[in-house]
């Protein structure tokens, strides 16, 4: 994720902490439970500790994967239409979530501060929404894995080299349903990248993700 989109998070909740906390919950959700199921309806989440997917479901119930979020990362932005939409918000561990209701936030703020940096925000998700369509559409599996990694990590180990962390321990199995594989052929992508020094391990976190490596691999 560029540093543009990173200052506008850091702008965002810096502008939700001048406020008071009475328009904030925090939400303990398990691993693969749902945070919604319909939407954020009015509501912003921020990832305090987890991962979580967001996707969308057809008419014959497939699952259609939209986007990836880590810790720092906001979602449920589809909720401020106030439509009922087929969007599902999962946790893919043990998350740590923080509701937020931005409209009432909107409503009580004597500024357009947050109005501006709420729409500057919206306008990069687009983005980055058509760039995850995009990815899992052109890509093949492998790919898809590598897309998801970059995706998934945050919290910059080193910002220069555009190394980022993965914190929370994803299985195998989890990835191979993210992407539409067998679990084998995950383990086989993994090891690979493991050799390319796309990813690295960490005793300190799950994975250490270099996002200017897969950046390459992705284009080529």
């Amino acid at each position: 994720m560029n540093d543009s989109i990173d200052n506008l998070k850091d702008k965002i909740i810096e502008l939700f902490k001048k406020d008071n906390n009475s328009d904030t919950k925090t939400i303990m959700v398990k691993k693969n439970e749902n945070i919604y199921t319909y939407g954020g309806q009015g509501s912003f989440f921020l990832i305090d500790s987890g991962h979580v997917r967001v996707s969308t479901q057809t008419d014959d119930g497939k699952l259609c994967n939209i986007g990836f979020y880590a810790e720092g990362d906001f979602f449920g932005e589809t909720g401020f239409s106030g439509e009922v939409i087929p969007e599902i918000a999962t946790a893919l561990t043990d998350s740590t979530i923080r509701r937020i209701d931005v409209i009432k936030k909107i409503n009580k703020s004597q500024h357009y501060d947050i109005s501006h940096s709420l729409i500057a925000h919206l306008s990069q998700k687009i983005i980055i929404h058509q760039n995850t369509l995009s990815s899992f559409i052109a890509f093949n599996s492998e790919k898809r894995l590598a897309y998801v990694l970059m995706m998934m990590s945050s919290e910059f180990e080193n910002k220069k080299d555009d190394l980022s962390l993965i914190k929370n321990k994803i299985t195998h199995q989890d990835l191979s349903h993210l992407i539409g594989t067998t679990r084998s052929r995950v383990g086989y992508f993994m090891n690979l990248f493991l050799k390319q020094g796309i990813i690295r391990k960490s005793k300190d976190c799950f994975l250490v993700v270099d996002r200017k490596r897969i950046k390459e691999y992705l284009t080529t």
